[in-house]
């Protein structure tokens, strides 16, 4: 195994059991039998460990997903079995890096969702920018759930995201349509 993924799995199975404030260097180093000069060789902090980890961090199962439902699905399942790194990484200097981690994830597969579903309605520019609405508003909800855990599991929340994207991609192409003056 290369040493930043070991820092990286070190720092994930300390945030496990210990809050973020009480996670050091040199409990990184010693939970993985690495010195302090290897460290430093990787990164400059543990924020930093955080930022690359959620940089090249993937969502099992996003890629495979064919509607909302199933992209919410893995999102929902990814979230709950992650739950105190993406909220402890929440309340650190390494926000940001939950935050574009979920909205780079949702941006790509939304996309190529919303493409394929509306691409006769929706120009390339249209597409991105609803992709964008659609997964900063599902960022901020993801948040909110988090602090919920009991919430997780429920499908009703799939299908009330879902239901939420479909009627507003529905309400943004028969405004599409009315502008260009075709009939609905």
């Amino acid at each position: 195994m290369n040493k930043r993924l070991l820092i990286q799995n070190t720092l994930r199975h300390l945030i496990e059991t210990n809050s973020l404030s009480d996670i050091t260097v040199q409990k990184i180093c010693k939970e993985s039998q690495i010195n302090r000069q290897t460290f430093y060789y990787h990164y400059t902090d543990i924020t930093d460990v955080l930022n690359d980890f959620f940089l090249n961090e993937k969502i099992p199962n996003i890629d495979q997903a064919n509607d909302w439902p199933e992209i919410i699905h893995a999102i929902l399942v990814y979230a709950r079995d992650n739950r105190q790194l993406i909220l402890k990484t929440l309340k650190s200097k390494a926000s940001g890096a939950v935050e574009n981690f979920f909205f780079s994830n949702l941006y790509m597969r939304g996309k190529k969702l919303i493409s394929n579903r509306y691409g006769a309605t929706l120009d390339k520019n249209d597409v991105s920018e609803v992709a964008k609405l659609m997964c900063d508003s599902l960022s901020r909800e993801m948040a909110r759930l988090l602090s919920h855990p009991q919430e997780l599991s429920t499908s009703a929340i799939e299908e009330d995201i879902s239901k939420t994207f479909d009627g507003v991609l529905d309400l943004i192409c028969l405004n599409k349509q009315n502008k260009k003056g075709k009939k609905i």
